[in-house]
C-alpha cells in the first residue's frame, strides 16, 4: 500500500519551539512516519509549513506532489485558517480544486479528507491564537466532505487532543505536536483508514 498525505506543519512534523513562533522544527517523527510503521507501507509525506489550502494548491499545480500509484491521499489543511463553513471563501474554493486535482491525477486512489485537530485557547502558549480558524476550517471539511460524499477522519473528535493534555500532546506551543502527539495521531488515522478501506 501507498499513502499519499498532503497537509501543512502537523503533516510536515513541525514540533515547534517553546515560546516562540513561526520557526520551523521539523523532525522526522511525525504523522506519516508513524503512519508507515503501523501499516507497514510507502507513505509519502507532502506536507508543508505554513501552507493555507490556497498555498498548497499553487504547489501541487507546480508539480511537487507525486501520486503515482498511491492507494490512499489523506488530505489535512485548515489549521492556517481562510475557511468558512457559512461563505465561500478562496480557500474554500482552493480546497475543492486540490481534491479534483487529486481525483483526477489519481483515479484509482482512496481520498480521504481530514479535519485539522485540536488547536490550544491557553494564552500562556505561545501559538495561542489558531483555535477559531481550526474550529470554522473543521465545520468546514465536515459539510465538504458529507455533501460530497468523501471519506472523513474526524481528528477534531480524538479524544486525546484537549486542553488538559496540551503539554503532553503538543507541548512546545500548543499547536504543533511533539513525538507521543504525532504518534497519536498517526494511531487515530489508521484506525480511521481501516475502518473506511475495511482492512
Amino acid at each position: 500500500m501507498i499513502i499519499a498525505c498532503l497537509g501543512d506543519s502537523l503533516t510536515e512534523g513541525d514540533y515547534g519551539v517553546y515560546g516562540k513562533r513561526c520557526i520551523a522544527n521539523v523532525q522526522k517523527e511525525n504523522y506519516p512516519y508513524f503512519l508507515s510503521k503501523i501499516f507497514n507501507a510507502e507513505v509519502r509525506n507532502f506536507g508543508k509549513c505554513g501552507f493555507t489550502a490556497t498555498h498548497y494548491l499553487n504547489y501541487y499545480k507546480e508539480g511537487n506532489v507525486n501520486l503515482e500509484n498511491a492507494d490512499v491521499i489523506i488530505i489535512m489543511l485548515g489549521t492556517n485558517g481562510g475557511h468558512d463553513d457559512v461563505n465561500e471563501t478562496q480557500a474554500n474554493i482552493d480546497y475543492k480544486e486540490l481534491i479534483n486535482l487529486c481525483q483526477k491525477d489519481a483515479p484509482h486512489a482512496k481520498l480521504i479528507l481530514c479535519t485539522p485537530p485540536h488547536a490550544t485557547s491557553n494564552p500562556e502558549y505561545s501559538n495561542c491564537g489558531y483555535a477559531d480558524q481550526v474550529e470554522k476550517a473543521t465545520l468546514f471539511v465536515r459539510k465538504l466532505a458529507k455533501e460530497n460524499n468523501i471519506p472523513m477522519i474526524d481528528v477534531a473528535l480524538c479524544e486525546q487532543f484537549n486542553a488538559e493534555n496540551e503539554h503532553i500532546m503538543q507541548p512546545n506551543d500548543g499547536l504543533h505536536f511533539g513525538e507521543i502527539g504525532y504518534k497519536t495521531l498517526a494511531e487515530f488515522i489508521a484506525v480511521g483508514v481501516r475502518n473506511i478501506l475495511n482492512i
